[in-house]
C-alpha cells in the first residue's frame, strides 16, 4: 500500500513538470512573433511546437490514464488493507489470550480487549504509541502487579533486558502475579517488521494446581520427616523463627525427663529454658552451632542446636552416657599401659611394617631418641647410621615373620643389651609390625666381668699370701657382698623377663590356633590309617604317629588354655556343685586309666555342696589326679574333702616319689617338670601352671605338702553353699557305634583341600558315600545329584561365608532340616549359643577325634 502511494506522488510531479513546460514552450512562441516578424519561421516554429505538444500531450494522457489504473488499484488495496485489518481486529479479539503488537520502539500498535483486562486500573490510559516500559511503570504504580514497590525498578528492568534479548532473535517469557489473585505468563516474539508480538496467557489454574500439589508433596514431605524424626534414636526437637515448638519426637521428652507438655506443638524454647533452669538443668539447654558434651544426672548427653534457613532452629539431643564411660575407660587404660611401660626397666616400642615408630616407652625414648617421642619418624631418624645398619638384617627377618634375638651396644660408653624382636602377625597372615624390647645387661656383663676379676685376686692372693689368713677371710667377705647383690640383681632380671614373657601370651593363643588346622587334616588321615588293615611294622608305626598326634594336640590345648587364662577370656559360670557327683564323675573316668598302671584309685564319698565353676573346678582335679597317677610309680591314690567351719577342702593323696622342699614353686611355672621315675610317660609341664591360673581365676586357695620319697597331698579350698541345686535327670548318651547305616550319604564343607582329602578318607572307610565342598556354590552342585543324609561343615569359610549361612541355605534348598554338624577350632561362648539355638545341628571341636565324630553322627542320623 505504500509502494502505490509513492508511485502516484511521482505521476503527479511529472504532470506538473509537463504543464510547466508547455507553459513555457508557448510563451516562447509568443515571444517570437513579436520580435522577429518572420512568418515561415513561426511557421516551422509553430508546426514543431505544436508536434511537441502532441507528443508532451500523448505522454500526459498515458501518465494521466496509469495515474487512473495505480488509484484504481490502491483503493482496491485500501479496501483489502482495511478488509484485513478488520478481520485481524475480529481475530485477535476473539482470541482467549491477551494480545499486544510493539514497533521497533517497543510502542504499542495493536492490542484486543483480554490484554487490557490484565491491566484493570488502565483501561483508559493503554492507547496506540505508549510505550511497554511505561504500561509496566503505570501497573506497578496503580497496584496492578502483586509485587513489593522496592522490587519494581528492578523487575522492570530485567524484563526489558528480555526484550532486548527478544530482538536479537531470542524468546523470552514472564510470569508475574496480579493484585486480584491471578497468574499471568508473558511470551515474547520478534514480528516480522522487527516490533515484538507479545501474548498474555492466564495461568491462574495451572499455578493453583503447581501449589495444591506442592502442598501435597510438602505435606508427605512434612509426614515423612515426622516418621523419620519419631524413629530417630536422638531426641529431636524442632522450633520456627519465633522460638514455637513446631514439632519434637517421643525421644525428646523421654530422654531429658521432660513432661509430654514440652512434645506439644506451641510450647516455646523459652519455657523450655525455664524448665531447665527451675530443675537445676541449664546444662540441657543448647546453644550456638557446634556440638556440646554435657554432663546430667549421672549421664552424658551430646547436644546440638542448628540454623534453618527461614530463621528456625533444631535442636538435637543423644545420650553418650556408655560411649563416655568408654573413653573414660580406654584414656584410663592407655594411662595405665603407659604407666606400667614406663615404669619397666626394659626399652619397649612397636615399629609397624614400613619401619614408622608407633609406640615407645620412656626408658626407650630415654636411651634413643634423647627423650622425645619418636612415634611418626622412620627408625632410621632416630638411630645412628651404624646402628640401624647392624639391626636392618634383624628387622627385615622380624617382618618376615621371624622371632629374633641379638645383643646391640647400647648409647652411653661400655653399655650393652640384648634385644627381642616379636613380629606382629594379623589375622590374616601378614606381618604387620613387631614388637622390640630391649633389656640392659652391662650389670650382668659387668657382675660377671667383676666375678672373674675377684676370682682372680683371690687365687693370686691364695699363691702369694696364704699366710694371711685375716686378710684373705676379709676379701671373701667381700667377694661374698658381691656375689649376694649380683645375685639380687639376677633375681630381678628374672622378673623383668617373667614380665616380659606376659606380652608373648596373645602370640601363642594365635599360634595354637592356626596350627589347629593342618593337625585336625592329619589326625583326620592317621584315623584313617588305623581303620585299615596294614601290616604290623606299617600300624605299629600309625600307632605311633597316633600317639604323637595325640600329644601335640594335648599340648597345642594346654596351650591355649593358658593363653585364654592369661587373656582373661574364661568365662565363669559359679554355681552350687555337689562334691559327690562331681569327684565320682571323675573317679569313674580316671579309674581305667590308674588300674592300667596297677594303681588303686579311691574316693571318701561326701554330701557337702560347693559353690564354684563345675566345668573349671573339674579341669583343676583332673590335672592333680593325672599329676599323682604319673608320678606314683606303685600305691594308691585317694580322693576325699574335709569341712570346715565355711569352707570345704578337697584333697588328692598320693603315695608317689614326692617333691623336694626347694621344688615347691617349681612345679607351678610353665614347663617345669620333676624327675619322673623310670619308666613313666613325661608330661609337658604345664598341668599344674594351669591349676594355679584356675585356682586364683575362682578365688580358691591351693596348698601343697610334700615328703619326698613317700608321697604328696594337693588341697583346693572352696566356700561352702546352704543350698543345694536342682536335681537334673540322668541323661544316658549313646555309646560309640558305627554310623547308622552302610552308604550314608555325607556332604563335608571345608576351605582346607587337605581337610577334605583327610575327611573324605576317614568317612569312605566307614562306608559312607562322601561328596566334598570347598564353599557353599560348590555345596549347591553337589546336592543337585544326589542330597545328603548328613551335612559336616567348617565353620570358617572363604569369601567372608561361614558354616552356619551353608547349612541354613542348604536346608532352606533341600526344604528340611538335614542333620548337620558344625566342626570348628573356635570355642567362643556366642558360637555355642548359636548352634544350641539350630534344630538338629551339633558342635564338635577340633582337632576331630573319630570317635566322638562317629558317635555324634550315629546321634544325629537316628534323630
Amino acid at each position: 500500500m505504500m509502494n502505490d502511494a509513492a508511485r502516484i506522488a511521482e505521476l503527479e510531479k511529472r504532470v506538473a513538470k509537463l504543464t510547466e513546460i508547455n507553459r513555457a514552450l508557448m510563451g516562447r512562441v509568443e515571444r517570437s512573433l513579436d520580435f522577429h516578424g518572420n512568418a515561415f519561421a513561426l511557421f516551422e516554429s509553430a508546426i514543431f511546437l505544436d508536434r511537441k505538444v502532441n507528443d508532451r500531450t500523448r505522454e500526459l494522457t498515458e501518465a494521466m490514464r496509469s495515474l487512473e489504473t495505480t488509484n484504481n488499484e490502491l483503493n482496491a488495496a485500501i479496501i483489502t488493507s482495511q478488509t484485513a485489518q478488520n478481520r485481524l481486529h475480529d481475530a485477535i479479539n476473539s482470541m482467549s489470550e491477551g494480545f499486544a503488537l510493539f514497533d521497533r520502539d517497543d510502542r504499542l500498535i495493536l492490542f484486543n480487549q483480554k490484554f487490557l483486562d490484565y491491566w484493570p486500573s488502565m483501561r483508559e490510559r493503554i492507547r496506540a504509541g505508549i510505550t511497554y516500559h511505561e504500561i509496566l511503570t503505570q501497573a506497578f504504580r496503580h497496584g496492578d502487579i502483586a509485587m513489593a514497590q522496592e522490587l519494581a525498578a528492578d523487575w522492570i528492568k530485567t524484563r526489558l533486558g528480555e526484550r532486548v534479548n527478544v530482538r536479537r532473535g531470542q524468546q523470552a517469557r514472564g510470569i508475574h502475579a496480579l493484585r486480584d489473585g491471578r497468574w499471568v505468563q508473558m511470551n515474547d516474539r520478534l514480528s516480522a517488521e522487527g516490533g515484538i508480538a507479545s501474548v498474555l496467557t492466564d495461568i491462574t489454574d495451572l499455578k493453583r494446581a503447581e501449589r495444591e500439589m506442592r502442598e501435597q508433596a510438602l505435606a508427605e514431605r512434612s509426614l515423612h520427616l515426622q516418621a523419620t524424626i519419631e524413629s530417630m534414636s536422638l531426641g529431636v526437637a524442632v522450633f520456627d523463627a519465633s522460638g514455637m515448638l513446631v514439632h519434637a519426637n517421643e525421644r525428646f521428652w523421654r530422654l531429658l525427663d521432660l513432661p509430654p507438655v514440652f512434645a506439644m506443638p506451641g510450647a516455646t524454647f523459652e519455657e523450655f529454658k525455664a524448665y531447665n533452669r527451675r530443675r537445676g538443668s541449664a546444662a540441657l539447654i543448647p546453644e550456638g552451632g557446634a556440638t556440646d558434651e554435657r554432663h546430667w544426672a549421672g549421664r552424658w548427653f551430646s547436644i546440638k542446636r542448628d540454623r534453618m534457613p527461614d530463621g528456625g532452629f533444631v535442636c538435637s539431643f543423644d545420650d553418650v552416657t556408655v560411649r563416655k564411660e568408654a573413653e573414660v575407660a580406654l584414656i584410663d587404660s592407655e594411662r595405665r599401659i603407659r604407666l606400667v611401660t614406663d615404669a619397666m626397666p626394659a626399652m619397649i616400642c612397636y615399629v609397624d611394617a614400613g619401619l614408622i615408630y608407633r609406640f615407645t616407652n620412656r626408658p626407650y625414648r630415654e636411651a634413643f631418641a634423647s627423650g622425645r617421642d619418636p612415634v611418626g619418624l622412620h627408625v632410621a631418624q632416630i638411630l645412628a647410621p651404624a646402628d640401624f645398619g647392624a639391626r636392618k638384617s634383624h628387622m627385615e627377618g622380624a617382618l618376615g615373620g621371624r622371632f629374633t634375638t641379638f645383643e646391640l651396644n647400647l648409647p652411653g660408653q661400655g653399655r650393652f643389651g640384648i634385644a627381642t624382636y616379636v613380629p606382629h602377625i594379623a589375622d590374616d597372615g601378614s606381618v604387620i609390625g613387631f614388637f622390640t624390647l630391649i633389656q640392659d645387661i652391662t650389670e650382668r656383663r659387668r657382675a660377671a666381668s667383676l666375678l672373674a676379676e675377684a676370682n682372680e685376686m683371690l687365687e693370686r692372693r691364695v699363691a702369694e699370701r696364704t699366710a694371711s689368713l685375716v686378710t684373705l677371710n676379709e676379701t671373701l667377705r667381700s667377694e661374698i657382698a658381691e656375689r649376694e647383690r649380683v645375685t639380687v640383681e639376677l633375681q630381678q632380671a628374672k622378673l623383668d623377663a617373667e614380665r616380659a614373657n606376659q606380652s608373648k601370651t596373645k602370640f601363642l593363643t594365635d599360634a595354637s590356633h592356626d596350627l589347629l588346622q593342618p593337625l585336625n587334616a592329619a589326625r583326620l588321615f592317621v584315623s584313617s590309617l588305623t581303620d585299615q588293615a596294614l601290616p604290623a611294622q606299617s600300624a605299629n608305626l600309625t600307632r605311633k604317629l597316633d600317639n604323637s598326634l595325640t600329644a601335640v594336640e594335648d599340648l597345642l590345648g594346654t596351650l591355649l588354655d593358658i593363653s585364654k587364662f592369661d587373656a582373661g577370656r574364661v568365662t565363669i559360670e559359679e554355681q552350687v556343685v555337689s562334691l559327690d557327683s562331681l569327684l565320682s564323675g571323675l573317679v569313674d573316668e580316671m579309674a581305667p586309666v590308674a588300674r592300667s598302671r596297677g594303681l588303686d584309685l579311691r574316693l571318701v564319698p561326701t554330701s557337702l555342696f560347693v559353690r564354684t565353676d563345675p566345668r573349671l573346678f573339674r579341669r583343676i582335679l583332673q590335672n592333680l589326679v593325672s599329676n599323682a597317677i604319673r608320678y606314683t610309680p606303685r600305691g594308691r591314690i585317694l580322693l576325699g574333702v574335709r569341712r570346715g567351719r565355711n569352707q570345704a577342702r578337697v584333697i588328692v593323696l598320693d603315695t608317689g616319689v614326692g617333691i623336694p622342699a626347694d621344688r615347691m614353686e617349681d612345679i607351678f611355672e610353665e614347663f617345669k617338670r620333676l624327675d619322673q621315675p623310670e619308666g613313666m610317660v613325661n608330661g609337658f609341664g604345664l598341668g599344674l601352671s594351669i591349676v594355679r591360673r584356675i585356682a586364683r581365676l575362682l578365688g580358691h586357695g591351693i596348698r601343697v605338702h610334700s615328703t619326698l620319697g613317700h608321697g604328696s597331698a594337693f588341697s583346693i579350698d572352696l566356700p561352702v553353699a546352704a543350698a543345694r541345686p536342682a536335681l537334673r535327670p540322668i541323661v544316658v548318651m549313646p555309646a560309640v557305634a558305627p554310623v547308622a547305616r552302610i552308604g550314608t550319604r555325607v556332604l563335608v564343607i571345608d576351605n582346607e583341600q587337605a581337610i577334605l582329602d583327610g575327611m573324605r578318607s576317614l568317612l569312605e572307610g566307614w562306608s559312607c558315600e562322601v561328596s566334598v565342598a570347598r564353599g557353599l556354590r560348590d555345596a549347591m552342585n553337589a546336592i543337585g545329584q544326589r542330597p545328603p543324609d548328613i551335612v559336616l561343615a567348617d565353620f570358617h569359610l572363604d569369601r567372608g561365608e561361614t558354616g552356619i549361612e551353608a547349612i541354613g541355605a542348604l536346608r532352606r534348598r533341600l526344604g528340611g532340616t538335614v542333620p548337620a554338624a558344625l566342626l570348628t577350632a573356635d570355642r567362643s561362648a556366642e558360637l555355642q549359643q548359636n548352634i544350641s539355638a539350630m534344630e538338629r545341628c551339633a558342635l564338635l571341636y577340633k582337632p576331630v577325634k573319630p570317635a566322638k565324630l562317629r558317635a555324634l553322627m550315629t546321634a544325629l542320623l537316628d534323630g
